[in-house]
């Protein structure tokens, strides 16, 4: 058996490296203060039931030291959240059907939030989203100015958990991080044709001249076909990390909620990642599995070293809650049980891949969105 603890070492030892460059370039937001004696912007939040969610944003905004305008617009929702916007101080706007009833989600009540913003720099804000900084919303417009104020800037909150099963999403997070391409130095770096969708800036004129949410259309995934059409105009796509401005509290009602939120985009995400990064993040990822391999395996056989496999899973299981430390705090016992997190990753991509590729239907908060496969 010592054969194959020399091919499991080796499958580590590689998976590791993989490891080491599918994040290895930072996009980190740079906090600095500005002077407005006017409205800075505005912050337009889509809102469908979230009256659990919205009041911490709202509160959050209120912390905030430039003024801003928040624009809450009202998707069809069944609960307090319009009351809840408005104890807050938020203009809450109800969503008007579109004429056709093709158009619907959180791509259409954005496209109408901006033509109630007074403001030309505009903010989407998901209503899960928490800004941890009252110099936060300063921040991202200063890193906006640094891109002359032209383009969409686009930002991935840092994944806070509270719940042990909101741990699950670990990979997930760190995929969508990653899988943008622009965190690697496999990737060139120079463009970028996809956005994050919880928390976009742009400003009037670049929106409408792309189209804005217009382009997202029917799209579950709308910070790709956003940023896509900024890229066709030429204008400039930029993401960043959250950490330690922006935060978001993820499927709080429950572990089903978590399975359906992952799944009605997982596979679609997937195609917008080169494949070289996919295979690095494909190797990495496999390293879980021959890690808890050897260490089981050595167990079993007196010819495996126990403490050598110990040793190479305790490697991959640093490098594993070392990368999941930049995008979300989650529960350290799952960290080590990463093998557990694989499989329920893998478990949801293949759920994720039928529904996008055989059905080519997935449902989301009551309403059944038509899937094509979006680059």
């Amino acid at each position: 058996m010592k054969w194959l603890s020399r091919i499991l070492t080796v499958i580590v030892t590689m998976s590791m490296a993989c490891g080491a460059l599918i994040f290895n370039r930072r996009h980190q937001l740079k906090a600095k203060t500005l002077n407005f004696n006017h409205k800075a912007l505005t912050i337009i939040i889509p809102a469908r039931n979230e009256e659990k969610r919205i009041g911490h944003l709202l509160h959050s905004i209120i912390q905030q030291q430039v003024p801003v305008d928040v624009i809450v617009m009202n998707d069809g929702s069944t609960d307090e959240t319009a009351r809840v916007a408005r104890s807050y101080g938020a203009t809450v706007v109800d969503v008007v059907d579109d004429t056709d009833g093709k158009w619907y989600g959180k791509s259409h009540a954005c496209y109408q939030g901006v033509t109630h913003a007074c403001t030309n720099r505009i903010a989407f804000v998901d209503a899960d989203v928490t800004f941890l900084r009252k110099d936060a919303v300063e921040t991202l417009i200063n890193q906006y100015q640094l891109q002359g104020e032209k383009g969409l800037l686009s930002v991935q909150p840092y994944h806070i958990t509270k719940r042990f099963y909101e741990g699950f999403s670990a990979i997930f997070n760190l995929m969508t991080v990653v899988g943008m391409n622009v965190f690697s130095t496999l990737d060139d770096g120079r463009t970028n044709q996809h956005a994050f969708g919880p928390v976009t800036l742009t400003n009037k004129e670049d929106y409408y001249a792309t189209g804005g949410h217009k382009s997202a259309n029917r799209h579950i995934i709308e910070g790709f076909a956003l940023g896509s059409a900024y890229t066709s105009q030429s204008l400039p796509v930029t993401v960043y990390e959250g950490f330690p401005f922006v935060a978001f509290r993820m499927y709080q009602e429950g572990f089903q909620s978590l399975q359906e939120g992952w799944t009605k985009h997982l596979s679609t995400g997937a195609g917008g990642t080169k494949p070289k990064i996919m295979t690095a993040i494909v190797l990495w990822l496999f390293g879980s599995i021959a890690s808890i391999l050897g260490l089981c395996l050595s167990l079993k056989y007196r010819q495996m070293s126990v403490r050598k496999m110990v040793a190479l899973y305790l490697s991959y299981t640093t490098q594993f809650i070392y990368l999941h430390r930049r995008v979300g705090q989650f529960s350290n016992l799952l960290m080590v049980c990463h093998p557990l997190l694989f499989m329920f990753f893998t478990k949801i991509f293949i759920q994720s891949w039928k529904q996008t590729h055989r059905y080519g239907v997935v449902e989301w908060k009551g309403r059944q969105y038509s899937i094509s496969k979006e680059q």
